[in-house]
């Protein structure tokens, strides 16, 4: 492997490297934040002072919800490898891919990972199941935030509702809201062993290819 000649290839465009960024941080943030929360109700801080904490929490996902949304629209403008095309596997190549790739990790690493310029292909499953999640996140965060905290938009929906029904409201979305959090988690987990995994045997400068938008490969992957 380290014999091959490689090349940098041009594969992530800037504004998909910046919203990945973006993105990421915002994430985190968001789970930082909410974390918080938790953790000084466990800590028994009255909930006055866990209050500007949660509307932290709030308003970052008020601001994803319009990076998430550059980002679904980058998939329809961006180049071949910022596309939906590229990230959901409806190609008969791609399944045999995941299915080389599932066989790659289980054999510990042994011999080579299938061949992909963009998104590697196992990784785009959990990539398409994340988008789905990170919608749902955003819908009924906007909600939540509308029925605690009335901000808009989620007021638009909220507004003028009983107190029972906000609190059913809250108590159904509250858990689609946690169920797609444990997800992200798990994602997060996945994706930085994947990387790890990648960057120590294919040795493409996965990591620094979102920030210079280059990878580095075989030239007879590259010429493919």
């Amino acid at each position: 492997m380290e014999d091959r000649e490689r090349v940098l290839v041009d594969v992530w465009d800037w504004p998909t490297r910046v919203l990945h960024w973006v993105n990421a941080l915002l994430v985190i943030s968001m789970i930082v934040l909410i974390l918080g929360v938790e953790w000084m109700e466990e800590l028994g801080i009255d909930k006055k002072l866990r209050r500007p904490v949660k509307e932290w929490h709030s308003w970052l996902g008020h601001v994803f919800m319009i990076t998430l949304s550059l980002r679904i629209i980058w998939g329809f403008a961006g180049n071949k490898y910022a596309r939906f095309s590229d990230i959901l596997p409806m190609k008969s190549w791609q399944w045999q891919a995941i299915g080389h790739n599932i066989k790659w990790y289980l054999s510990g690493f042994r011999g080579r990972a299938a061949h992909a310029i963009g998104h590697d292909p196992l990784a785009a499953v959990f990539y398409s199941v994340l988008f789905v999640v990170l919608i749902s996140q955003a819908l009924t965060g906007m909600l939540l935030s509308g029925a605690d905290f009335n901000t808009f938009p989620g007021t638009l929906f909220t507004a003028g509702m009983s107190e029972a029904a906000l609190e059913g409201l809250e108590d159904t979305l509250g858990g689609l809201h946690e169920a797609g959090f444990l997800f992200i988690l798990f994602f997060i987990a996945a994706h930085l062993i994947g990387l790890v995994a990648h960057e120590l045997k294919e040795k493409t400068g996965l990591l620094t290819s979102m920030v210079n938008g280059k990878k580095c490969l075989p030239r007879e992957d590259a010429d493919r």
